[in-house]
């Protein structure tokens, strides 16, 4: 969370105003001197002087009514005076501003604009709008000029893609902003860069970048002497802690940030962090200072309205009392957590609040609602565990994509030697020529010289051909390995999650079992037995699924091995249709669909492996399946809505065989459709679904029969796959 980047400028605006100097207003950006100005003002004295900013930035705005630049310039920066303490009306402000900017062709003003809202938009998780507009930003600094500008919307662009969890692009982006950092020489942006750099590397677990970078970030934010930057420093050095489980070291950092928060009057950073001190407490047992800390911030939250603090601080407060014995106290603040962060979709709250709940039920004796619990705490898991699957794969990419970029100047720098090789024989060459002319003697000397010179050329030319294959063979050696490591994460996190949920189903089992029928209530026993049933039952469908997974994955070490036969593809296809659809009805009863089957008349036999398309066909049409069943659920769709499935099969002019499965349901955005072909990528609910239909599917296709498959889709409208098997099956 990037608090510190939130922190209330408005004493350094003041103080600079009063000082009668140039306000360098800007989303991030404040004098160093009103820095060190606000470090020796009083709290109570800071509010006033904020206050008094806010009150003299309305009248500049109501005093000039005029539509031009200086309206613009005021607007906005009133509208960053109350970024903080009134979001929604700094969000109008600045909207204001932007439109007014683009009608003066005002370029400067309108990207001080968009970039304010790039910011209000991402801290409400509005990601997409948060993306564009810092991106509008970026181009519009680009136009005028100001490196600054655009570092700080490559920042926001770092922080949005960092909180979607796309760390390649999060990556790229403060790359790009620290370069333009450096070339600006700007302390204070080279600070911030590596800190958001180092918190990217907590979250992709590569520790030791994540420590480097930090610890050049508070040297760059000292340098500077830039408290928010320092303060954001220490905020990513505690949360990297906190990832290794040193408590200690993290609660010292959160401590540091706070003081800095105190010191600036800032409230809401006060409440982030002493949330993250409370927790820190708790976890190394000192349980009044934990139980002081989230009850302040909980207070503090509560007459804010920073909603998003108050569950985490209740969070505190549940773990807290379930550790000091009280587990009805824990069981209340947990469930309250749980209510807001299901609402916010914060998952890892959400499964921390379920764990809690499991345990703090337990205690009290109502397995019921134990079992209930683990339950949802394992989805919540098993979830995140797809998410930690997701970040891995983004280290995977970014290496494979830095050692590519490593390979290809490996490549470039053995060009420009071979060119330069040939210059200098070509020189050689011509000196030659021109003594020739002078002397036969001398030209006799200079071409044995010429001689001997073009043997080392070629030996060197050589030399340098062999360094362009180890390169090139690097650059294959990086992407094959990137997959090995991404296919071998996958398979792990893959079957951890069955065995995890056997396991957690196992502890609940045993857990019944201790608790003797002769001092529990009548029909407890019942209860009990019940429970352990069902968790047999549990334990049974995950080892099924365990199964499912290495079966795939044999069968993806299969593809293409059994012989072709001349198979009636018509009768394949529809057969593939009526089983897709009947295991569907067998689940779900109540599911009605449409099926379509428009066939080539007279479409002769093709060789293909029976077995293997009929597996394709039977995992393209059950997709399609599913596709339009959860449209039909969703209720988005009109109540004349029709379920259809078409399939139909066709002959190209090139005499290429073609079957289509089309569905007019839910559709896929882009970002899927990029990654469906992946082993392990699946976008089915936790537990279904092993995300190997679709890449042993391709392999098949592909590989085992030397077509094609492609998908189109369109989100809300449908999706279509598309086999292409090659005239006469030939591969």
């Amino acid at each position: 969370m990037d608090k510190s980047a939130n922190r209330t400028r408005g004493a350094a605006s003041l103080t600079s105003r009063l000082r009668r100097t140039v306000r360098a207003w800007g989303l991030c950006g404040v004098m160093a001197g009103g820095l060190l100005l606000s470090a020796s003002v009083p709290a109570h004295a800071q509010s006033q002087l904020q206050t008094h900013a806010i009150d003299s930035l309305r009248a500049e705005v109501r005093a000039n009514p005029q539509p031009d630049a200086a309206r613009v310039r005021s607007l906005n920066g009133l509208a960053l005076e109350l970024r903080n303490k009134a979001p929604d009306e700094s969000a109008a402000l600045f909207e204001e501003a932007r439109q007014l900017a683009q009608l003066l062709g005002y370029t400067a003003g309108a990207a001080e604009a968009e970039l304010g809202l790039g910011f209000y938009h991402r801290h409400r998780s509005e990601y997409t709008l948060a993306e564009s507009l810092s991106e509008q930003a970026r181009h519009d600094f680009e136009l005028s000029g100001d490196r600054l500008g655009q570092t700080r919307s490559l920042y926001n662009q770092s922080s949005v893609y960092s909180e979607q969890g796309l760390y390649a692009k999060s990556l790229q982006a403060n790359l790009r902003g620290l370069a333009l950092a450096k070339a600006a020489h700007s302390q204070k942006w080279l600070a911030f860069l590596n800190t958001q750099l180092g918190i990217t590397s907590t979250y992709l677990h590569e520790y030791e970048d994540a420590r480097r970078y930090l610890m050049q970030g508070l040297r760059w934010a000292r340098r500077s002497g830039d408290q928010n930057g320092i303060g954001h420093a220490y905020t990513g050095l505690g949360n990297l802690y906190r990832a290794q489980g040193q408590w200690a070291a993290a609660q010292r950092s959160y401590e540091q940030d706070a003081n800095i928060f105190r010191r600036t009057n800032d409230e809401t950073g006060l409440i982030f962090e002493e949330i993250n001190i409370g927790d820190m407490e708790e976890r190394q047992g000192h349980y009044p200072e934990a139980f002081a800390n989230a009850r302040r911030s909980l207070q503090r939250a509560q007459r804010l309205q920073t909603v998003g603090e108050v569950p985490r601080a209740q969070l505190v407060l549940a773990r807290a009392f379930l550790h000091t014995g009280r587990p009805d106290s824990a069981i209340i603040y947990a469930l309250r957590s749980l209510q807001a962060t299901r609402r916010s979709g914060a998952r890892q709250y959400s499964r921390d609040a379920s764990q809690i709940l499991a345990q703090a039920s337990a205690r009290r004796g109502d397995f019921a609602a134990a079992y209930r619990y683990e339950e949802l705490f394992g989805a919540y898991r098993d979830s995140l565990s797809s998410s930690d699957l997701q970040r891995q794969a983004a280290v995977l990419e970014y290496r494979a994509e830095l050692a590519k970029k490593q390979a290809q100047i490996g490549i470039l720098t053995s060009n420009s030697r071979l060119i330069q090789t040939r210059n200098r024989q070509q020189g050689w060459l011509l000196l030659g020529a021109l003594l020739g002319l002078g002397a036969v003697g001398t030209l006799s000397a200079v071409l044995w010289r010429n001689n001997r010179e073009k043997q080392r050329a070629y030996a060197l030319l050589k030399q340098q051909q062999d360094e362009l294959r180890a390169a090139q063979n690097q650059l294959v050696a990086a992407e094959k390995w990137a997959f090995v490591g991404e296919l071998s994460a996958g398979i792990a996190h893959e079957l951890q999650n069955p065995l995890a949920f056997m396991k957690n189903f196992a502890d609940v089992s045993v857990g019944l079992l201790d608790h003797s029928p002769n001092t529990q209530p009548a029909g407890l026993e019942q209860e009990i037995m019940a429970g352990l049933k069902q968790n047999l039952l549990k334990i049974s469908q995950q080892g099924q699924r365990a199964s499912a997974i290495i079966t795939d994955m044999l069968a993806h070490a299969r593809t293409g091995t059994a012989p072709r036969v001349p198979t009636e593809l018509n009768a394949l296809v529809a057969e593939a249709l009526a089983l897709a659809y009947q295991g569907l009805r067998v689940q779900d009863a109540t599911f009605h669909a449409t099926l379509v089957q428009d066939f080539a008349p007279n479409l002769a036999p093709v060789p293909v492996v029976p077995s293997d398309l009929t597996r394709v066909l039977v995992n393209l049409c059950t997709n399609a399946l599913h596709a339009v069943r959860q449209r039909q659920q969703e209720g988005g769709a009109a109540a004349a809505y029709q379920p259809t499935v078409t399939v139909c099969t066709r002959q190209t002019a090139a005499g290429a065989i073609e079957i289509a499965v089309h569905d007019n349901g839910t559709g896929m955005p882009a970002h899927i459709r990029e990654k469906i072909f992946q082993p392990f990528f699946t976008t089915k609910p936790v537990g279904e679904g092993t995300g190997l239909g679709l890449s042993l599917s391709h392999e098949i296709v592909t590989k085992g029969h030397g077509g094609t498959l492609t998908v189109e889709s369109q989100e809300g409208e449908g999706t279509e796959f598309i086999i292409s098997l090659p005239p006469g099956g030939k591969a």
